[in-house]
């Protein structure tokens, strides 16, 4: 893992990504894009959680009246996300709106993927293969190591 995230004394973030993380992570912006495309995606239900359990009433319209907005959030936080990773190759600067958006956006893709991967508690992560466990993992880190950068 060669990222690396700066804190700057402007406040802003110095972001450097290897080629190899770009790919992966312009392959997960595609992911999220697809969240939702076929019934019963893990992904989807996961991101979408019903917020009142012994409410169905009150769950539909909070999802009327909210779900429009967190969409375009959503939407938001990945356009900021690719480009950035399209302005990364040699670094870029992000302000702390743009790194926030960055971290929404690994948060995300982590639930996004375990959920994928049928991790819902510790032991199923104990479970995973090395390479899904490698990838959820690389995230977490990406999402520490951006939070520090914020927070110094």
């Amino acid at each position: 893992m060669s990222a690396e995230f700066r804190p700057t004394r402007e406040g802003t973030v110095k972001m450097a990504l290897g080629e190899g993380e770009v790919a992966f992570l312009r392959h997960l912006a595609s992911l999220l894009d697809q969240i939702g495309s076929e019934p019963g995606d893990p992904a989807a239900e996961r991101l979408n959680v019903t917020p009142y359990l012994d409410d169905a009433d009150a769950s539909d319209e909070y999802r009327r009246l909210m779900l429009p907005e967190l969409e375009q959030s959503r939407a938001a936080d990945r356009s900021a996300f690719e480009e950035l990773l399209s302005a990364s190759p040699g670094g870029v600067e992000m302000s702390r709106g743009e790194a926030e958006a960055m971290i929404r956006v690994l948060v995300e893709a982590r639930l996004a993927l375990a959920s994928r991967m049928k991790v819902e508690v510790e032991a199923d992560y104990q479970d995973l293969d090395e390479e899904n466990a490698a990838a959820l993992d690389y995230l977490a880190h990406l999402q520490l190591a951006l939070i520090r950068a914020l927070d110094p």
